[in-house]
């Protein structure tokens, strides 16, 4: 089992966590092509809540470079994959 949790401290309503949980049970060696699948439809349900935090992000005046910084990525790479939306 895989979980990260990310709490983000501020002050009263501003407190809060990110918890992502990844759960394999079962003899998952076996049939690693539907693992991948699997882990691949967790990531799309969560595209639609990621793109929306860039959104916000980006209203709230945060820059590229910092949102591709939470992002593990370039700001050119943050900007092409969401500056569309």
């Amino acid at each position: 089992m895989f979980e990260h949790t990310e709490r983000i401290d501020g002050d009263g309503a501003d407190k809060f966590n990110v918890k992502v949980t990844l759960g394999i049970t079962g003899d998952w060696r076996a049939q690693p092509l539907k693992v991948i699948s699997g882990i691949t439809e967790g990531i799309k349900s969560l595209d639609g809540t990621l793109r929306e935090a860039v959104h916000l992000a980006r209203k709230d005046g945060s820059s590229w470079e910092e949102i591709g910084k939470a992002l593990g990525v370039s700001r050119q790479s943050a900007w092409e994959r969401f500056s569309v939306d």
